[in-house]
This record gives structure tokens, C-alpha cells and sequence, in this order.
């Protein structure tokens, strides 16, 4: 067994069957186990008989992953999140890789695929994700971001992790009590290198983030919310660094606009009628993840 795949999931059926199909034709020619972890009380039919499903209700995607690697019978996890299309050049690649590697955890690149792409172009929100440089892993990452490079990174991120079994087992795993995805991958890498291992980020191969179903508004605002609540979480747990700081003047702001949410919300409709207003658009939902953020991190409260 050369690689053993773990892919939670929780209620996206349509995104989850292309991101199972693409794993089951990119590991045919290996030795590979692929484990699913479904995260929800609904089933998942038509699962093929070569992939292991286990049930995991309710507990969270964190949960999940400890789930999946407790059942791995190979000596590398390739824990994948339930929207990434691997290819069975990328799964060649992650193995050449780790056979030069030692010590290590790896993320690959990954972007948007192209018709998601083109799809975005045509809307204010997709307009407002591309200037934001939020459909590639590149734009996320930042200015160090090196183009077709394995270079080392301060960190990793869940969505396409290869990780030794023995070194994930050694920190125990992912932290399983944060309310919502998110900061279990900020957690996560820190205990990784504490324990002493190298990240890196392999730009010379690349993954499709397939997040045709979350392309709405209302999801992303809700997304940027429940990202505070565990953020608020994170903090309590220690990660001071992580504490956000709202001026007294922001404060109103922010509660004047979670309170007159209804007004504000049907106001974005009125500035998504085309190119030549992207600029306000930006601007106004910019002030809708604010105030989705400070009800997050200040007001939900349990």
C-alpha cells in the first residue's frame, strides 16, 4: 500500500461525486486505499466497492480526519478535502516528491477550474472573488507565493495534505473542539512544527478547486461568520495572536449594520447591475463580511 486517501464529507453530493471519481481514476494504477468519512446523517448511495465508508455524524471534519487516518494502512496520508480534483499526475508527483522528502508535509497548487472561472466573470460577487485573488492558492498565499517551485512555507493547509502516518500520529492528530471548519488548520501546522516538521508548497503541480456549489453570496457571508466564532474559539485556546481589536467607533458601525441586516443585504442587489459598479460592489460587501465577522467574533457568543 503506497497511499491512503481521506476525504470527509458532509452533505455536497453532486461536488463530492466528481471529487470521488477524479480520486478513483487517479489512484487506478497504485496501490492505494481511499477512505470516506461522511460527516452527515444523510447516506451517500453508490459509493464504488474498492473505497472504504464510515460514518461519522455531527462530530466535524476534524473528527472526520482522525477517523480516516486511524483506518490508513499505508505509511502516507493524503488527506483531501470533498471539492479538490486530483489527477493521476498530481498523485505520481506527491509520491515522487515525498520519496525526495524527508521530515515533511506537502501542499500542491490548486486554482479554480476554467468554466467555474468563466462562470465568475459574469457575475458582481465572482467579479469581487477574482479582484480579491480568492480562486487560486497563489492568491491566498500571499507575496512569498514562488512560482514552479518546491519551496518551504510557514505553513500548510488541509485541502490536499500529504503527511506520514507516524508523524501525524506523534502530535495526536487534529484538534477536534472548534465549533465550525476552519482553525483546526491554523492548530494544526503549529503542533506540526513544534514537533519539528518542514512544510512545503509544490507550485510545479497543480489540483482543481472545484467550489461550484458555494459560489453565493449569502453562503460566503455566512462562511466569513462562522470563521469568526471559531476564530473567538482559537483565541480562548490560547492563540492570542489571533484576537481581533474593533475601535469604539467600528463597534457601532458594525452593530448598527447587523441590526439593520435585512437593509443592507437587499442593498447588495441594488449595486450587482454590472462592470461599472464593481468598484462600489467591492467596497459595499467588503462592509457586509465586516459586520458577518464582528457578529462572529463578538456577538454569537455561547
Amino acid at each position: 500500500m503506497q497511499v491512503s486517501i481521506i476525504i470527509p464529507t458532509k452533505d455536497r453530493a453532486a461536488v463530492f461525486e466528481k471529487t470521488l471519481q477524479a480520486a478513483v481514476q487517479a489512484t487506478a494504477h497504485l496501490q492505494c486505499q481511499i477512505i470516506v468519512v461522511n460527516d452527515s446523517k444523510e447516506s451517500i448511495p453508490d459509493v464504488p466497492k474498492s473505497v472504504l465508508l464510515i460514518s461519522n455524524p455531527g462530530r466535524g471534519v476534524a473528527a472526520a480526519r482522525n477517523a480516516g487516518a486511524k483506518l490508513a494502512a499505508a505509511p502516507l496520508l493524503l488527506f483531501l478535502d470533498n471539492d479538490i480534483l486530483i489527477s493521476k499526475e498530481s498523485m505520481d508527483h506527491t509520491l515522487a516528491t515525498h520519496q525526495q522528502l524527508t521530515n515533511a508535509c506537502v501542499n500542491p497548487d490548486w486554482v479554480y477550474p476554467q468554466a467555474l472561472q468563466k462562470q465568475l466573470s459574469k457575475t458582481s460577487f465572482g467579479r469581487f472573488l477574482k479582484a480579491n485573488k480568492m480562486t487560486t492558492f497563489e492568491g491566498w498565499y500571499g507575496k512569498a507565493w514562488k512560482m514552479n517551485q518546491l519551496f518551504q512555507s510557514e505553513s500548510v493547509a488541509s485541502f490536499h495534505l500529504s503527511i506520514l502516518k507516524n508523524d501525524f500520529e506523534r502530535i495526536g492528530g487534529y484538534t477536534e473542539n472548534f465549533p465550525h471548519a476552519g482553525f483546526e488548520d491554523y492548530d494544526f501546522p503549529k503542533r506540526l512544527k513544534e514537533a519539528g516538521l518542514n512544510f512545503y508548497i509544490d507550485s510545479r503541480i497543480q489540483v482543481l478547486h472545484n467550489e461550484e456549489d458555494r459560489m453565493d453570496v449569502d453562503n460566503w457571508l455566512n462562511n466569513q461568520q462562522r470563521r469568526a466564532e471559531t476564530r473567538r474559539v482559537a483565541v480562548a485556546m490560547g492563540y492570542s495572536e489571533l484576537i481581533i481589536t474593533y475601535a469604539p467607533w467600528k463597534v457601532m458601525i458594525l452593530q448598527f449594520v447587523n441590526r439593520t441586516w435585512a437593509f443592507w443585504r437587499a442593498g447588495l442587489g441594488l449595486v450587482a447591475w454590472g462592470t461599472i459598479v464593481d468598484a462600489l460592489y467591492r467596497k459595499y460587501i467588503s462592509l457586509l463580511v465586516a459586520a458577518r465577522i464582528f457578529k462572529g467574533y463578538k456577538l454569537n457568543k455561547p
